[in-house]
């Protein structure tokens, strides 16, 4: 409520001077100010008609009108209008610091020139402004109110038994806090569970904290605790309620798992506590390299109070994360006035280490060997890999053994390592990353490499991309001319694989190695690796037996080709595609129809014990063996058979023929220059002149070219028949 002696002691400076000190009101928020001919408006708050709001207090911070009255949130107010003979009357209260009125303003009714309306909820600074008119002329008046952010009581309740009675003892404990001295009176009631509150009022508490001691002699086991406090300015209440239950005597606090640092704050301590609920627990800290005992009676690292009797999370700090700290937790119980004690205390592990050549080292603090209730027991040292993989990479059992030298890292890539120490509850160690780049880079795994369309070859890294190897700058790709040649750096760059253009695969056999070079410079040479080289001899077609894979080829395939499109060629009854796992093939045992022709191309596929992918050789041009026969005696007799002497054959494209007497006079010469068109042309026994030979023997010189261009040379003898 707002009392007319309110707006009286505002009036002077004492009030003032206790307005700023305890309500930390900020002077300086007016009332908007309205010319003087329009700022005659008057009106009363909650019926005060004594003590009206006059005018709008003209700019003045200290004038009447710009010092906050307070009010409750949602308080009721009634305002009045007392301008005589006023009309088109209205108020408003907004945060709006304009003299103008908004569409939120309330018109008064003419009956009765008041309204009832209710404060803001939200806390604040808030203008009434009352807008009216008379005689045609528009008038104006304006009061700051300030909307309390009220707080509850604060304050501690406990109920203990009283011994050797049914009575409990209940004390309430009003605590020293700001928003308690804005509070002129208390009232509490402590009654049985879902009973009607009976209301105590307790005023003019000056000093605090202030305890309210009860004696309830009631049997019951809980009890209702209601408790409200009346704000000295503008009378608004804050209520709080609670259910009472008889204090237990706590039971001895057990520290669990302890973990030291956080993601954010290295400083942190994850400590899981067993303590009795509703009771002030306070955990204790202590250096093991200075202090044997904990100061108890010095500040506590942390004081809390459980809600339930449970283990629970507790969080704190300690002064420097790289040094060991030990802890135990003690209770306070309040009813008996006596401290119970933990049965265990733990200490922190604090991990560190460094890089040094061929590895990382880590080193933690040693385990405390007289820890009450917890004996140890072993050290666990875990390793987080790049893949965010954890492996538990070595127990010690020995107390006094806290070193571990990690030789199994790659340069470049970032570890994680953590310790925990084993006692009756885990000490888990900070985490702590260390990326080596003193190591040398490791050799890269498998590698592949395949002859492309019969004229290039790719050299591939089939496990590593650029983005899987720490500081990774290039991959660098060797080559030699041969298997035992010297090996000459042929490309550098980021791509895991290359294709060498500057090769011929069917000339020769290559063989390649790879590495890649990072923050800790270049590594080892892989495995070498040689793509597959086919070759002709003989007949024969033979391949190197070296692996395109660091794996081994098990199986090779042959098979027909299009040297234009590197397609397959299937042809039925062949013979291909061939499987050996030799390194070689009679190509004469193959079964290929002539009309595929003379030439005919041949690639290798081979089969890695990896596979897939399999790898491919150089296309090797096979040219069959061209044919030429001829007949030992003809009769050109002109009966219809066997008139002509002829070469018979395949893969013939021309024919020369030239016959010799036995004098070795040429009485023939015949020239078949279509011989696919025409096979049969040839001598018909005639001489130049157009007479028949006599019969007998006649010497024959043979010319053929084949389809591939090659020239084959026979003699002989034929025998003419009549």
């Amino acid at each position: 409520m707002i009392h007319s002696f309110t707006r009286y002691f505002t009036r002077n400076i004492f009030f003032l001077f206790l307005l700023v000190t305890f309500h930390k009101v900020a002077l300086g928020q007016q009332c908007p100010n309205a010319p003087l001919s329009d700022d005659r408006g008057v009106f009363s708050i909650n019926n005060i008609d004594t003590d009206p709001v006059n005018s709008d207090g003209d700019n003045n911070p200290i004038a009447v009108n710009n010092i906050p009255l307070k009010v409750c949130p949602q308080q009721t107010l009634t305002l009045k209008d007392l301008v005589s003979g006023g009309q088109s009357r209205s108020f408003e209260i907004t945060q709006n610091a304009t003299v103008l009125s908004t569409s939120n303003a309330i018109a008064v009714p003419s009956t009765t020139n008041s309204i009832t309306t209710t404060a803001p909820a939200t806390p604040g600074i808030y203008f009434i402004k009352s807008f009216g008119s008379n005689n045609g002329t528009g008038y104006y008046a304006c009061q700051v109110i300030q909307v309390v952010d009220l707080e509850k009581p604060k304050y501690t309740v406990k109920m203990c038994d009283v011994a050797g009675t049914s009575q409990k003892e209940v004390t309430i404990v009003l605590l020293d806090e700001p928003s308690n001295k804005l509070i002129d009176s208390y009232t509490y009631s402590v009654t049985p569970l879902g009973s009607v509150p009976r209301g105590t009022t307790r005023s003019g508490i000056n000093s605090y904290p202030y305890s309210i001691p009860l004696t309830i002699s009631s049997g019951f086991q809980s009890y209702d605790l209601e408790i409200s406090g009346t704000n000295k300015v503008g009378g608004c209440v804050k209520s709080d309620s609670r259910t009472l239950t008889t204090v237990s005597t706590p039971l001895p606090p057990l520290l669990g798992e302890i973990t030291l640092g956080s993601t954010t704050n290295a400083s942190e301590v994850t400590l899981n506590t067993f303590a009795t609920a509703d009771i002030e627990h306070k955990i204790w800290m202590r250096d093991p390299a200075v202090q044997s005992t904990y100061n108890t009676s010095g500040t506590p690292a942390l004081t809390y109070t459980p809600t339930a009797t449970a283990f629970a999370i507790k969080n704190l700090t300690v002064p420097d994360p790289t040094k060991q700290y030990c802890f135990k937790v003690n209770a306070f119980d309040i009813c008996n006035v006596k401290t119970v004690e933990s049965t265990n205390e733990i200490c922190t592990t604090p991990l560190r280490g460094d890089t040094k050549q061929g590895g990382n080292t880590i080193i933690w603090s040693v385990a405390q060997g007289n820890l009450l209730g917890n004996t140890f027991r072993s050290y666990d040292v875990f390793k987080v890999d790049a893949s965010g993989t954890e492996s538990l990479v070595k127990t010690i059992t020995s107390i006094g053994s806290n070193l571990y030298d990690d030789t199994d890292v790659i340069c470049g890539e970032e570890y994680t390592y953590k310790v925990v120490t084993n006692y009756q509850f885990k000490s888990i160690s900070n985490l702590l990353k260390l990326k080596n780049t003193s190591v040398p880079p490791t050799p890269l795994g498998k590698l592949g490499s395949t002859v492309i369309g019969g004229q290039s070859i790719r050299v591939t890294s089939l496990e590593k991309e650029g983005n899987d190897l720490p500081t990774f700058t290039a991959f660098n790709y060797y080559r030699a001319n041969s298997i035992n040649g010297n090996y000459t750096k042929v490309h550098s760059g980021t791509s895991a694989f290359w294709d060498d253009t500057s090769v011929n695969p069917s000339a020769q056999q290559y063989c390649f190695y790879m590495t890649w070079t990072g923050g800790c410079g270049e590594s080892q040479p892989s495995s070498k690796i040689c793509p597959i080289f086919a070759q002709m001899q003989g007949s024969s077609m033979i391949w190197s037996p070296e692996s395109s894979f660091t794996d081994p080829i098990t199986e090779y395939k042959i098979f027909r080709v299009n040297p234009s499109t590197g397609l397959p060629i299937n042809t039925s009854g062949s013979g291909l595609p061939y499987t050996s796992t030799r390194n070689s093939l009679n190509l004469s045992t193959l079964n290929i129809p002539e009309a595929e022709g003379q030439t005919i191309y041949l690639a290798i596929e081979g089969y890695p014990t990896s596979y897939p992918p399999t790898t491919l050789s150089n296309y090797i041009e096979y040219q069959r063996p061209s044919l030429a026969l001829s007949a030992q005696a003809f009769t050109p007799n002109g009966d219809g058979l066997n008139d002509t002497f002829y070469i018979q054959g395949r893969f013939i494209k021309a024919t020369k023929m030239s016959i010799f007497d036995r004098w070795g006079n040429l009485i023939s010469f015949i020239e078949n220059t279509n011989y696919q068109s025409n096979s049969q042309l040839g001598w018909d026994g005639t001489s130049s002149n157009g007479n028949k030979v006599p019969a007998g023997s006649y010497v024959f010189q043979i010319q053929v070219e084949d389809l591939s261009g090659n020239i084959i040379t026979k003699e002989g003898s034929i025998v003419v028949v009549y």
